[in-house]
């Protein structure tokens, strides 16, 4: 070692740190620091830096440049029970060293106790501890900071890959440390060895106990002797703070450690005792650390084993839970506090600590009995807690007595039932302050504090506790329903009957709703479980509540809390279930109960009020249709008025209709012929007109013109004319009728079971002609060819209506909003038709016949270069899609002749258009950012955005032909373990598919189609979309393998009856001509796969997506490696013509290509990521490259002779046929993963 060196370390350092160091000798003096670090004798340096004759600056220093010698270097090049000792003697002589100093040496000794002990060398760690333990307070600091550094990098952090690996003998080493003697013996019956030498024992399946190492002198264990040291100072009364200091590192350490001691050992020690009598001591931080800790053994999961309950009986026992409750009300006082912010996080933190105690313990799901024998003290403590003023401290207590009283046994428990009165007083009082009316929110000051906004605050009572307390009503309900509802009347019934604050109001209207669905949920159950006992418990509560709910739906209620009252009406379905309104008085009620809506529907002018009134009516029609049915008559004439009624808005009423039509669907006395007469008046009038406008406006794009009131628009620009009233009455018409069509299709053909598909039937027809016209008319409107022969006088007009880029001069305000207005009722016409086109695919009578088909491709596709982004990506979203998803997949109907007939006439030519046009559109956006900015920025991203959509509803589209196929073609990895009885991939796909599985068999035995289809996913792999292309990546990285394997085993003769079964079965479903290794997959897999990945592994735009792409490329390698390994053994190859040798072979020989490009651009593409995911880059693919270095043995000319050192490889199959002289793959002896990075 030389001394120069250290001279010029320190002079570095002071100019390191110097305030006046010029930029450059600075940096000098950091490079020197650093070179200091990588010297091979950097221990010696850093130990010779700590001198004590150095500054402090420079002891840090070189305790630095131990701590990075011990850190990067392996164990085997340092002497580690060296620089133990030395460390060991640095933490005594630094003793009264700066904290940051001991910090450090306490970080690097931890460092070396997870590299060194327990070892035979290393035994006796918890001497040296405990000599520094005794010394003195600073000693007995640094001490309980060893321990408390070594629980953390071994059950909180993961900062140290060393601990990981050693985690198991740490751990045996810390078990006979830190616990008892007596609770070894317990935890270890088996036995454990009192010895200084942790090898495993000899013998079969040695158990873990074996390794336990227990020092003479530590039968005691450190835990123990922690508790006993921190009693003492929370016995004391007042702590200095030294002694503050010291119980707090202590109630640290042991808190590390909270999460794995086991519960014996927190019985045997009183460790709970003691961090309850620390909530008793007069220090913030004390308490709050205490309240941490206790928190933390309370959600400790003891769901299994014979200790489940140990944690609930621990902590419920009179020293630790008195205490607990009396830090709890201390609290409450001010004036017990340095920081009142600090009491109420130690109340809440205590809140949190009961809630869990319930929640996870006393009330889990998988008890059934009460295990809490004597719960009087905790539910004292948990009804006080409920009733605390500060909401975020009640809020975790008022949950946790939901669980309670969903817990049948607990719920019954005398002492728990005893509190219900007390709570649910509380309870109703509490909802009038949270409620939304509420003009004064009575909030502790420090609670207050913590939200940013007084908005946020009451979001939170709005939300949060609300929704606790509401859950407590109910559960009080469902425990006893006629007692609480004989309680809760004498309350409700004055609110409804004299004029009230409107917070109390809200708060009854919040209270009825709760009370009247949990009774309803109630007595549902019990219908399901034939419970008699509990059906006479909700009949004796369903009188009262009748009169209740006449006072509501009478009740003149302020215009402020009209939505709340439309959101409570809808659980009058317990009053209203059929057996109710057979009867007069029930009849009467659920006609108040609509009308009340319907009042809201005729003289508000808030559109939002009126919308909650028809959403109402359609909740209540879900959930009582039979009940409506009764009094059908009537609701119709209701129903039947509004919508004739001028004051009611248009789209108010197409939710009328839907309101019918969910009664009819969901109504089970009604027949096929009665919905269908009950659905002809809704359902005919929408068709008539639509028919109508079909015959006269939409037989040409010029005739569509003429009804917008096109030609009148151009002309009242120009001259400054009104706009056309008539085309503008129309237009609404249209819309209104459109929009009520589609949320009528919506409710009833949903993805759900179509409750109404039979009645729809018989207007299939009808419906889908005109739609298609309309479309049609649309789509000819983006076709100047259709209106240029108008005298457009106005470019204005014009432009506003097609987006077509020209000059024009600004016109009259009128004429501009009349354009504006027609543009949004195009816009509002398009999309609402293409959604009922996508609906009526639910459908089979859409796609019977050829003329269906002929229409929709001549709707697609008459002016399909003139259509904007945004059409694409609405027709293939809204149309296209549910149209592939549902056809031919009807329940009760064979689909596979009409997806024939029906598909391949227009998706073929969609593939086409598609590719082609996305290609030139890709092109064109890649040529326009090459060039220097200019023209309008704001249109040039709403362009750029404009096509990433129509890319990704591509995506999306071929995203379902792909899944279609998949349920046909499982995964590779369970063909592969059919065939091989193994199986491993890089891209784990845990999601089943969810495609058309009709329409996926049918792609399969039509080679044509399933080959557009995969050229069509590879053509979308050419668009520079992160998303659009992860997502057919993702897809093909699943199915290429399968496709692969399946056609393979077709060209073998499998070995068993049971693998020719399996193969028959797999190849069955594919078309022959798609099998072979010189046709069908193969070919494609050849050409177009490989070029369209090699493409994506270039593209510098898809960075993102590489990874996926590589493990996709390594599956490919691998499963055509597999093949090559496993098939040749046991299976016989088929003599097919047109194949010569090995198939297995020419497989991997097809997706060898991709192997060098692979590695080609693993270095460009992990160069330009983070490191963490350069290395998951790296294990991705070389999956698959060392699964070709694996089955380069299989393509030997003969088996090798037992001697032979030379391996004949296929040149074919070389990688220096590659074009490289040499390669990391052609030497394992120097292969290194390293050379591939840059």
């Amino acid at each position: 070692m030389d001394p120069a060196v250290i001279e010029r370390v320190i002079h570095a350092l002071d100019l390191v740190y110097g305030s006046d160091t010029p930029v450059e000798q600075r940096r000098e003096a950091e490079t020197l620091c650093e070179q200091l670090r990588n010297d091979p004798q950097a221990p010696a340096y850093g130990f010779q830096l700590t001198n004590a004759t150095n500054t402090s600056m420079v002891r840090h220093f070189g305790l630095q440049v131990l701590e990075h010698a011990i850190q990067h270097r392996s164990s085997d090049t340092l002497d580690m029970h060296s620089l133990r000792d030395k460390v060991l003697d640095l933490l005594v002589n630094f003793g009264e060293e700066k904290a940051y100093i001991r910090e450090k040496l306490v970080s690097i000794l931890v460092m070396l106790v997870v590299r060194a002990w327990p070892s035979a060398e290393w035994a006796n760690l918890s001497e040296q501890l405990m000599r520094l333990y005794s010394m003195s307070p600073v000693g007995r600091e640094m001490a309980l900071g060893v321990w408390r550094t070594l629980g953390e990098e071994l059950f909180v952090y993961d900062r140290d890959p060393v601990a990981t690996i050693r985690k198991s003998q740490l751990t045996s080493g810390i078990v006979g440390a830190l616990l008892p003697k007596s609770v070894v013996v317990e935890l270890y019956p088996s036995g454990y060895r009192l010895s200084s030498d942790p090898i495993v024992a000899v013998g079969k399946k040695a158990k873990a106990a074996s390794l336990v190492v227990l020092e003479p002198g530590n039968e005691d264990g450190w835990l123990l002797r922690w508790v006993q040291y921190a009693g003492q100072l929370a016995g004391a009364g007042e702590l200095d703070d030294t002694q503050e200091t010291q119980l707090v590192a202590v109630i640290d350490t042991i808190a590390v450690y909270l999460d794995w001691i086991p519960i014996r050992a927190l019985a045997s020690t009183r460790v709970i005792s003691l961090l309850a009598s620390a909530l008793l001591v007069r220090s913030d931080i004390v308490r709050r650390r205490a309240s941490e800790a206790l928190e933390t053994v309370s959600r400790r999961n003891t769901a299994g084993g014979e200790d489940r309950d140990a944690v609930l009986l621990l902590m419920t026992q009179a020293d630790a839970l008195g205490p607990l409750a009396q830090a709890y009300a201390a609290t409450l006082a001010p004036a017990a506090w340095d920081d009142s912010g600090e009491a109420l996080v130690v109340a809440r933190t205590l809140a949190t600590a009961c809630a869990n105690l319930v929640t996870m313990h006393w009330t889990r799901k998988k008890t059934e009995a009460n295990v809490l024998p004597q719960p009087e003290r905790l539910v004292e403590l948990l009804v006080a807690v409920s009733r605390d003023a500060r909401y975020t401290v009640a809020a975790p207590v008022l949950g946790c007595w939901a669980a309670i009283l969903k817990h049948a046994a607990v719920a019954r428990e005398p002492h728990v039932a005893a509190a219900f009165g007390a709570l649910t007083e509380h309870v109703t009082q509490a909802l009038f302050g949270v409620c939304r009316a509420a003009q004064d929110l009575a909030v502790d000051a420090d609670e207050a504090a913590e939200f940013e906004s007084a908005a946020d605050l009451r979001a939170f009572l709005a939300g949060d506790v609300r929704a606790r307390l509401l859950a407590i009503v109910r559960g009080m309900c469902q425990v006893d329903p006629a007692g609480f509802v004989a309680w809760i009347l004498p309350s409700l019934v004055p609110v409804f009957g004299s004029e009230q604050p409107m917070a109390v109001v809200e708060a009854a209207f919040m209270i009825v709703d709760a009370v009247l669905a949990a009774l309803d949920e109630f007595e549902q159950q019990a219908l399901q479980e034939s419970d008699e006992q509990r059906m006479r418990l909700v009949e004796g509560a369903r009188a009262p509540c009748f009169e209740l709910g006449r006072l509501v739906v009478q009740f003149a209620c302020p215009p402020e809390l009209i939505a709340r009252l439309l959101a409570t009406l809808p659980s009058f379905a317990f009053l209203l279930r059929p057996s109710a309104v057979s009867s007069g008085g029930s009849r009467e009620l659920l006609l108040a109960v609509l009308e009340k809506c319907a009042s809201c529907l005729h003289g508000s002018s808030d559109l939002v009020v009126a919308r909650r009134a028809s959403a109402a009516l359609v909740r209540i029609a879900m959930t009582i249709p039979d009940s409506l049915m009764l009094i059908y008559a009537d609701l119709s004439q209701l129903v039947d008025g509004l919508v004739g009624d001028a004051r009611v808005s248009s789209s108010v009423k197409s939710y009328l209709r839907e309101f019918q039509l969910a009664l009819i669907a969901g109504a089970t006395t009604c027949s096929l012929p009665e919905r269908k007469a009950l659905a002809q008046p809704i359902i005919q009038p929408m068709v008539q007109a639509l028919k109508s406008l079909s015959l006269v406006s939409l037989q040409s794009p010029t005739a569509f013109i003429e009804f917008l009131g096109l030609p009148h628009l151009d002309h009242a620009i120009v001259t400054g004319g009104s706009p056309d009233e008539e085309a503008r009455k129309r237009r609404g018409q249209l819309s209104a009728t459109l929009s009520t069509l589609y949320i009528c299709l919506n409710r009833t053909l949903g993805d759900g079971e179509p409750g109404l598909a039979a009645v729809w039937s018989d207007y299939v027809d009808d419906l889908a002609q005109p739609l298609l016209l309309l479309i049609r008319c649309i789509h000819a409107l983006w076709n100047p060819e259709h209106w240029q022969h108008l005298p457009w006088q106005s470019k204005e007009a014009r432009n506003r209506l097609f987006g077509i880029a020209t000059d024009g001069v600004s016109q009259e305000e009128g004429g501009v909003k009349e354009a504006r207005d027609i543009q949004n009722s195009l816009a509002v016409l398009r999309g609402h038709a293409y959604r009922c086109l996508g609906k009526l695919a639910h459908l089979p009578e859409l796609v019977r016949g050829s003329e269906m088909a002929t229409s929709f491709t001549g709707c697609l596709f008459a002016d399909a270069p003139s259509l904007t982004a945004r059409h694409w990506r609405l027709l293939l979203v809204e149309v296209m899609r549910p149209v592939l998803r549902t056809v031919g997949n009807w329940p009760g109907h064979s689909g596979t002749e009409a997806v024939a007939g029906f598909i391949p006439v227009w998706l073929a030519p969609l593939f086409a258009f598609c590719s082609e046009q996305l290609g030139s559109e890709w092109a064109a956006l890649a040529q326009r950012n090459s060039q220097p900015v200019g023209g309008d920025v704001a249109e040039e991203i709403a362009r750029d955005a404009a096509l990433r959509d129509w890319t990704r509803a591509w995506s999306q589209l071929l995203s379902e032909l792909l899944l279609a196929i998949m349920h046909w073609v499982p995964e590779a990895t369970k063909i592969e373990h059919d065939f091989m009885s193994s199986a491993r991939v890089s891209i784990d796909h845990a999601t089943k598919p969810q495609g058309n599985p009709v329409l996926g068999s049918w792609l399969l035995r039509s080679p044509d189609m399933l080959a557009a289809t995969l050229t069509a996913c590879l053509s979308a792999l050419r668009f520079s979309d992160t998303q659009a292309v992860n997502r057919v990546v993702l897809l093909l990285a699943a199915l290429v393998p399968s496709l692969s394997l399946v056609s393979i085993s077709t060209l073998y003769e499998p070995p068993t009856p049971a693998l020719a079964s399996t193969v028959a079965g797999y190849s069955s479903r594919m078309d022959p001509s798609m099998t072979g290794s010189s046709s069908g997959i193969f070919a494609w897999l050849a050409s177009d796969c490989t070029a369209a990945l090699v493409a994506v592994l270039r593209d510098p735009l898809l960075i993102d997506v590489q990874d996926h792409v590589l493990g996709c490329v390594a599956d490919m390698i691998y499963f055509s490696a597999s093949i090559g390994d496993r098939m040749p053994v046991s299976w016989a190859f088929k003599s097919v013509s047109g194949v010569v040798g090995d198939p297995g072979k020419a497989f991997r020989e097809a997706v060898g290509s991709l192997l060098s490009v692979s590695v080609e651009c693993l270095g460009q593409i992990v160069g330009e990521s983070e490191p963490k995911r350069r290395r998951a880059m790296l294990r991705v693919a070389m999956r698959g490259v060392l699964a070709v270095e694996k089955s380069r043995m299989f393509d030997k000319a003969k088996p090798p002779k037992p001697k032979q050192e030379e391996v004949l490889v296929d040149g074919s199959w070389s990688n220096r046929s590659m074009g490289r002289e040499t390669s990391v793959l052609d030497n394992d002896d120097h292969f290194d993963l390293g050379m591939l990075l840059p």
